[in-house]
């Protein structure tokens, strides 16, 4: 990595997470010269590895890509990073609204008719989700009504079961990271748009977010991009201020670097860029829409055994409840080890509560809820680790930047309009997988287009 005090250079790429190597490397192919700047003592972003055992990699940050996620299956052939498929066999287990722990066949035997209703209400929002433009969701024929209700006030309004409306919440919280209260309905929508449909949003089996992960963990991916570009990367430097024209940009950072160039792309979450200095001033809707972009609350917790003990007993080491702490789980075990590793879920509200508690009393509930579901044995792992994102300085929040009410209609072609010579990218900008990895990419691939053809 680079260390100068100035830099000269075509284009200034702030932010070294996936959008902003996505699109120095891009940048590099047209045969302009990016530097790219990071805050952080690490590339990476929103994804982080750690080997917490010998061979045994947990993912505190990003973690699947889905069977529709192209982009990311071609990025991880270009740098040789193998994939391998998220363990699915066998049950998983439930606790909603009182029934105790239930195993699946007893869940759906019990709960037919409620799961039914779910599937109607995840059929009507496809259709509705048809009708919104990723490009443009304020556009959408009924955007002003869909902005002003939040997604869980269209929920509460279908008259679901409490067992229908818990798994919808428990299902969209898990991939907005906030109580659907705080999201708007149109917002939603837009996220079901770029994802396709509901079944490939919510779903963890074939054709859902969440079926490939990758061998030796996903920072094999940014590791490998950054190798590329070593020489065009610099840690360590929080960006202050950026300086723009109508023609050139000077980039200020902490510890004294000046960075200058003829463009500049931001690539991290709305929010952080909001906190930038920018002289002149950035226009007031830009602002103010960075103002009502809040990032997630997330956190994950991996408990590690001797073995995955639940696989002999039937169960996929996956659960849902809605008595926690956390929501949701999944068996996240390397091929090739012998070790169990399930991977606990705390969003939205419970991040917020539980991430706040002493570690040692944070893993006693999870200890509890894990013995509740898979027995016993789930009370004595070898290793725990956590972590919540909100403490990062350089994140403040995972998954993603979400929409409350008004936000799209009032805001929402700010988002990635550039400021003259400033543009924007990260996978909340992004018009296809929004959230994800694959929207990363989108959002890098696209500023760099933009970039380059304003250059060239």
């Amino acid at each position: 990595m680079v260390q100068p005090s100035t830099i000269e250079a075509d284009v200034i790429v702030v932010g070294a997470g996936l959008s902003g190597m996505i699109a120095a490397r891009k940048l590099l192919e047209a045969g302009l010269t990016p530097v790219v700047l990071e805050a952080d003592e690490r590339v990476g972003g929103r994804i982080l590895t750690q080997e917490v055992l010998p061979g045994v990699p947990v993912e505190l940050g990003a973690q699947w890509i889905g069977d529709t996620h192209e982009r990311m299956f071609r990025l991880a052939a270009e740098l040789g990073v193998e994939t391998f498929p998220q363990y699915d066999e066998g049950a998983t287990s439930y606790e909603l609204v009182g029934s105790g722990v239930l195993r699946e066949n007893e869940f759906h035997a019990r709960f037919e008719s409620e799961l039914r209703e779910l599937e109607l209400v995840l059929r009507r929002l496809d259709v509705l989700a048809d009708d919104v433009p990723v490009e443009s969701p304020w556009s959408a024929p009924r955007a002003v009504e869909w902005d002003a209700i939040t997604a869980g006030a269209w929920y509460d309004a279908q008259g679901l079961s409490p067992v229908a409306r818990t798994l919808l919440e428990i299902c969209t919280v898990g991939i907005l990271a906030v109580p659907t209260a705080e999201v708007s309905f149109l917002h939603l929508l837009f996220t079901i748009k770029t994802c396709g449909v509901t079944s490939e949003l919510f779903a963890e089996s074939e054709g859902g977010a969440q079926t490939t992960r990758f061998i030796g963990g996903t920072s094999e991916i940014p590791n490998r991009l950054a190798a590329l570009i070593s020489d065009r990367i610099v840690l360590d430097v929080p960006v202050q201020l950026i300086e723009h024209s109508a023609d050139s940009v000077t980039v200020h950072c902490r510890g004294g670097l000046v960075a200058r160039g003829r463009r500049v792309i931001v690539a991290i979450s709305p929010t952080l860029a909001g906190r930038i200095m920018y002289d002149p001033p950035l226009p007031g809707i830009r602002d103010q829409l960075t103002q009502r972009l809040p990032n997630g609350s997330a956190m994950k917790a991996f408990f590690i055994y001797d073995e995955p003990f639940w696989r002999n007993d039937g169960f996929n080491g996956q659960l849902i409840s809605d008595v926690g702490p956390a929501r949701m789980s999944n068996d996240t075990c390397i091929p090739g080890d012998d070790h169990g590793v399930i991977l606990l879920f705390l969003e939205g509200d419970q991040a917020r509560t539980y991430g706040r508690l002493p570690e040692n009393e944070r893993r006693e509930a999870l200890t509890a809820e894990l013995v509740r579901h898979y027995g016993g044995r789930a009370a004595n792992p070898e290793f725990y680790v956590d972590g919540e994102w909100s403490e990062r300085q350089w994140t403040r929040g995972c998954y993603n930047a979400n929409h409350g009410p008004h936000v799209w209609t009032t805001y929402g072609p700010a988002l990635t309009r550039p400021v003259g010579v400033i543009h924007w990218a990260s996978t909340d900008t992004a018009t296809y997988w929004s959230a994800y990895m694959e929207g990363a990419v989108d959002a890098g691939e696209r500023a760099a287009a933009a970039v380059i053809a304003e250059l060239s």
